[in-house]
């Protein structure tokens, strides 16, 4: 039999490690054995790998183990028939009896101690070429349907399967399963402790099938009280299985006691220590206890065995936003996206926190991807609508708020949208028609909708109308300070002074530190002719916030009609440095005609 030793390794490395990887081999490929499956004629019909544990017997894979009438595993050139005998399927682990096989007693690394980053050597039967070892590292621990499987950097191929994972002491880390998964070829072993355990899990798979329908079909009906003693049951019966703690936090998470599901989702966890499911249903529990500090520690725990999925970092980030830890939460995101970069829900969130932070263009660049993962969306659409927006793209905005509306014409939120950026295009009739559009639909934000029709009204200086619509933007958000506000100003330039009057007042009281109900109360009351109470109030906005230029110029004015032409001249010089073009206005209009008196 041809044996062709395959050593992924570095160039450099090689001379190095190439007597241990070949002490490996010397020492631990007479328990690899090329498994052949025969037709009635004795033709080969299948060609794979097996381990031998010990004298006359092998494991493999049970999926293997079908398409033949007879089985022969090949030993250094020694052919012995095989017999297929326990089973456990759920793993896909078959043991085989195996007649006058003589090997060594394999040690079988216990599954606590397997390492990420450790070498490993894996030894099969690759392509039916004959025996062929491959070196890599463990590259991660992965939960895949419930049960924690060894990814690794080593080579494999097909006819590799059923083959042998050792650790650099020659001891037996796994058996090697080549399968395409998601359309990626990935490396995996099940772990060597669950080899011993096939013939006591093979008695056990008639009952343990009989209880895993039965759960199931408690869960989909949403028995959540007979799931809870039919899992409570299962535990006592087998007590170090993770599965009835598994339905046990889901029943508890049905019946919505989060502490019983933390503490069965817990103990699922400690009995299979890196499933990522199992995480973050623990995870998930925790959160809602409000239980973040736990959470970020179970996650940390996973992503160390788990560096490599997107699922753990987006969690992750969530659990960090809760904490208020607003870089690592991005970072989280970040990471997530890298690994997957279809992950439309990372991609949202950093969305979210770039919007948030005014970073449009990052939010522009979040929008894009999720346009790309799902443009049947309009919600996405609208979020790449709002980025462009926040940007001042105006156009762009409305081709994306268009898309919107072409995927849901019914949709309230895309007409407001469109309406919105039309708004900004200053197309204030089209913007009214989009808008009332919209409101007729019940956007998720009525008082938005209502607030970007007065706007529409107000910049076609149609004061009743725009007065009606932010009166209901201001009844449906009633603490909102930018509505009333606006509210106010469109009272005051419609000449209801004594009512904006009346609103800027209580404006102030509540807001006593911003300078805007200041200066608006300033203006109504130079408008007003009551220059005192003006010049008050102008004043007092300064202080807040000295370099309003337009404030300034109308104080400067008030102080002209109040007769202070000293308080002119220092207003003047105080525009010179804030705004030239304020200023020359203000000496054309105010100084020089004071100066030219005699």
């Amino acid at each position: 039999m041809r044996i062709t030793f395959i050593v992924m390794a570095s160039f450099f490395a090689q001379d190095l490690q190439a007597s241990t990887a070949n002490d490996i081999y010397n020492r631990s490929s007479h328990n690899v054995l090329v498994l052949e499956g025969l037709d009635a004629q004795g033709k080969i019909q299948l060609q794979a790998s097996a381990t031998s544990l010990g004298n006359d017997v092998a494991v493999t894979q049970c999926d293997l183990l079908s398409g033949a009438d007879k089985w022969v595993v090949i030993q250094d050139r020694h052919v012995f028939s095989a017999y297929p005998r326990q089973r456990d399927e759920s793993r896909n682990l078959c043991r085989l009896d195996v007649p006058g096989l003589r090997t060594a007693q394999l040690n079988i690394v216990p599954f606590e101690e397997i390492r990420v980053g450790q070498r490993v050597y894996a030894i099969g039967n690759a392509l039916g070429l004959g025996l062929s070892l491959s070196e890599g590292l463990v590259s991660g621990i992965r939960d895949i349907s419930g049960e924690s499987w060894i990814q690794t950097t080593a080579a494999l191929a097909p006819g590799s399967e059923g083959g042998a994972l050792f650790d650099e002491n020659g001891r037996l880390l796994g058996m090697t399963d080549y399968r395409k998964r998601d359309g990626q070829n990935i490396n995996f072993a099940a772990p060597a402790a669950w080899l011993p355990q096939i013939v006591e899990r093979a008695g056990l798979s008639n009952t343990l099938g009989k209880l895993q329908s039965e759960a199931a079909s408690l869960a989909h009906a949403e028995n959540w009280k007979a799931l809870a003693e039919l899992a409570t049951d299962w535990s006592r019966q087998q007590p170090e299985n993770y599965e009835p703690w598994l339905w046990l936090g889901l029943a508890s998470e049905g019946g919505q006691n989060w502490s019983g599901a933390v503490d069965a989702y817990e103990k699922s966890l400690a009995r299979m220590p890196a499933s990522v499911s199992i995480t973050l249903a623990l995870v998930r529990n925790q959160l809602r206890l409000n239980q973040a500090e736990k959470a970020l520690d179970v996650l940390q725990a996973a992503i160390e065995q788990n560096r490599e999925t997107a699922d753990l970092w987006f969690a992750q980030g969530v659990t960090e936003q809760i904490l208020g830890h607003v870089d690592a939460s991005e970072k989280s995101f970040t990471r997530a996206v890298e690994l997957d970069p279809v992950d439309a829900k990372s991609w949202e969130r950093l969305f979210d926190n770039a919007a948030s932070r005014r970073d449009f263009q990052s939010a522009r660049q979040a929008a894009a991807h999720l346009t790309e993962i799902g443009p049947e969306r309009p919600d996405y659409w609208l979020r790449l609508a709002q980025a462009y927006y926040s940007i001042g793209l105006s156009n762009r905005a409305l081709r994306a708020a268009d898309r919107a509306a072409l995927i849901a014409p019914d949709s309230g939120d895309t007409h407001v949208w469109r309406g919105t950026v039309l708004v900004q295009l200053r197309a204030y009739g089209l913007a009214i028609e989009a808008l009332k559009r919209g409101i007729a639909a019940n956007p998720s934000r009525l008082d938005w909708a209502w607030e970007q029709l007065a706007t529409a009204y107000y910049q076609l200086n149609l004061y009743p109308e725009a007065i009606a619509a932010q009166r209901e933007a201001v009844r449906l958000e009633p603490n909102q300070f930018s509505y009333q506000g606006e509210l106010g100003v469109m009272l005051k330039d419609d000449g209801q002074e004594a009512e904006a009057l009346t609103l800027f007042e209580a404006l102030s009281g509540k807001y006593p530190n911003d300078p805007f109900p200041w200066r608006q109360i300033g203006f109504v009351q130079a408008k007003s002719g009551h220059y005192a109470e003006a010049i008050k109030a102008l004043e007092q906005s300064l202080r807040l916030a000295p370099d309003q230029a337009k404030v300034w110029q109308a104080l400067g004015e008030t102080y002209a009609y109040a007769d202070r032409p000293d308080d002119v001249h220092r207003v003047y010089q105080r525009l010179r440095g804030l705004d030239g073009v304020r200023a020359e206005q203000f000496y054309r209009d105010f100084v020089f005609p004071m100066e030219a008196q005699p």
